[in-house]
């Protein structure tokens, strides 16, 4: 934590100030995209690794390592320029199977979030979260919820005092979710500390319905799912009709893909401006930072030491961004959340991204430029923050 009001104060100012002309600058750039051969609107076209300089042999290392020491992975989907370069499943999965996404609902989230601010729903990003709740009694107002922000939900800076393991189920099992996450208490001022909370992500997406007057889900259809070919999917909602935040989307392998294949082109799709591309970059860096390459953005896991992001959830389900390389990876899987949950990344950084023929290759200065502006002021004023709870 910082010391001293002012600090705090100081470090405000700054974090605002970079929220402000990140998260909301949305006409400072028009979106584009990477020329494409063809848009997998309606179907993913097929290629090999050899033809998109991938080493097979690399990935049919993965195959045999995954079958030697019996992984709990359901299915791997590569794809780069654009094409499936390979689709393996395991354990009796098949391509048309559902999984439970978990927490990568958080970034779908996030880009329906953008959606909103670029189409008008909502206004700003640093409206108060308890002002659009205005139905909801609030019986412990301490440590500044008052000042809690669209903001601070996204980057999970909001304070409250929240647990995976232990409020999880608590809010799912309680009779109004939204009013179960509003009084929780709060353990930390707003923007302080970084603390992972599902909670929050949910009441983004209470936002969402409120602010557009449809159901999440409805949102979606419109906005994300239809223009880019997202069919077979379900999700899950709560007892006041708000579909989850921060997990309860089921969604087959190849439509997890063409999500993350819309963030690899900066949100545009087939000529059209889908998440606004200042969205998707801003909420793809480094906004905080756990040192070791590692950080998080709005809704996001970022690798910035070695090149990707992530939307990842819980028992290992993860779609991998490598812009530098124009790859998406997607992995399906049951691992438990405290044996293995990271083996995805062993596998991901271990033989998808060494498959890449020749050198990986430097990170290019663009892609570093607004992420080290960002990451100095906040490592300067953010280096005695504590990590509570860093789940996913």
């Amino acid at each position: 934590m910082l010391n001293g009001k002012s600090n705090n104060l100081l470090f405000v100012i700054i974090f605002t100030l970079f929220l402000s002309t990140s998260f909301i600058s949305l006409s400072v750039t028009s979106a584009t995209s990477l020329e494409r051969e063809y848009w997998p609107t309606e179907e993913w076209q097929l290629s090999t690794p050899k033809k998109q300089k991938m080493d097979s042999s690399k990935l049919n290392e993965m195959v045999d390592y995954i079958d030697y020491n019996s992984l709990e992975v359901d299915s791997i989907t590569i794809v780069r320029n654009g094409y499936i370069i390979f689709e393996e499943h395991f354990r009796g999965s098949f391509p048309e199977y559902k999984h439970f996404v978990w927490s990568v609902t958080k970034s779908f989230t996030s880009a329906l979030i953008g959606i909103a601010l670029f189409e008008g729903y909502i206004e700003d990003v640093n409206l108060k979260v308890v002002d659009i709740f205005p139905e909801i009694t609030i019986n412990n107002y301490t440590l500044g919820k008052e000042n809690i922000t669209i903001a601070n939900l996204l980057t999970m800076t909001a304070g409250f005092d929240w647990t995976d393991d232990i409020n999880w189920p608590q809010m799912v099992g309680a009779e109004n979710q939204v009013a179960y996450i509003l009084n929780l208490p709060m353990i930390f001022e707003p923007w302080t500390y970084f603390n992972y909370d599902t909670g929050g992500t949910h009441l983004l997406s209470a936002i969402i319905s409120k602010a557009s007057g449809n159901s999440t889900l409805e949102f979606a259809q419109e906005y994300l799912f239809n223009p880019i070919g997202i069919r077979n999917y379900s999700w899950d909602v709560d007892n006041q009709g708000y579909y989850y935040g921060g997990h309860g989307i089921y969604m087959v392998p190849r439509d997890m893909a063409r999500f993350g294949y819309l963030y690899l082109n900066n949100g545009t799709w087939d000529g059209e401006s889908i998440i606004h591309t200042d969205w998707v970059r801003n909420t793809t860096e480094a906004v905080i930072d756990f040192g070791g390459g590692e950080g998080y953005g709005g809704l996001w896991w970022v690798s910035y030491g070695k090149g990707y992001y992530a939307a990842r959830g819980r028992h290992g389900q993860m779609i991998y961004v490598v812009p530098e390389h124009d790859i998406v990876a997607v992995v399906t899987s049951n691992f438990s959340p405290t044996d293995g949950a990271y083996y995805p990344d062993y596998l991901f950084e271990e033989y998808i991204l060494s498959a890449i023929e020749g050198p990986i290759g430097e990170i290019s200065i663009a892609f570093f430029v607004p992420l080290i502006i960002g990451v100095t002021v906040l490592v300067s004023f953010f280096k005695r923050r504590t990590i509570k709870n860093r789940e996913y």
